[in-house]
């Protein structure tokens, strides 16, 4: 279960696959896929944004039709197809890719896993971003919102940093 929804199908990239594995990967070979894995040879803050665009319009087709979750889901708009797509483009070159989730909601939500009591969700919902992080075993919390204009929200940003370059 998400922060901000419900997960539509298994997490993809827990089995060694997807934008979370890529990342690894290139950073075994200095940031750079070789085409003999039959990867791109993209920087790999490029090469995990086009995959996780293509995730999150695959989750968009998915959830397309109201009840999508067989409750009372929401549709996942294209409105919200853009804002996810657009929010992973002006991502930091230190983020760690995230898995994308549905939320029940409407709209389509990122989540970063750090370990077991660090974890940390972030959405555009219509105007704003909004984020909400568990950062330890203690329950240390925290969350916020601001308005998605054109980059990430400071806070968010150092807390990303920090975890990514820790974990």
């Amino acid at each position: 279960m998400s922060f901000s929804g419900e997960i539509l199908m298994s997490n993809r990239w827990e089995t060694g696959s997807g934008p979370s594995a890529l990342f690894e990967r290139a950073k075994e070979k200095g940031g750079v896929l070789s085409e003999s894995n039959g990867q791109t040879t993209e920087p790999v803050s490029l090469a995990w944004k086009e995959l996780l665009r293509d995730e999150i319009l695959d989750i968009a087709s998915a959830c397309s039709r109201e009840g999508w979750d067989g409750e009372e889901a929401v549709p996942i708009s294209s409105a919200s197809v853009g804002r996810a797509i657009r929010l992973i483009y002006l991502a930091p070159d230190v983020v760690r890719p995230p898995e994308a989730v549905p939320s029940v909601d409407g709209e389509i939500a990122f989540e970063w896993r750090f370990g077991k009591y660090r974890r940390l969700s972030l959405l555009v919902h219509g105007d704003e971003i909004v984020f909400s992080a568990i950062l330890g075993a203690l329950n240390n919390r925290e969350s916020a919102s601001k308005p998605f204009v054109d980059g990430w929200p400071t806070r968010l940003t150092e807390i990303l940093t920090k975890q990514c370059t820790s974990a």
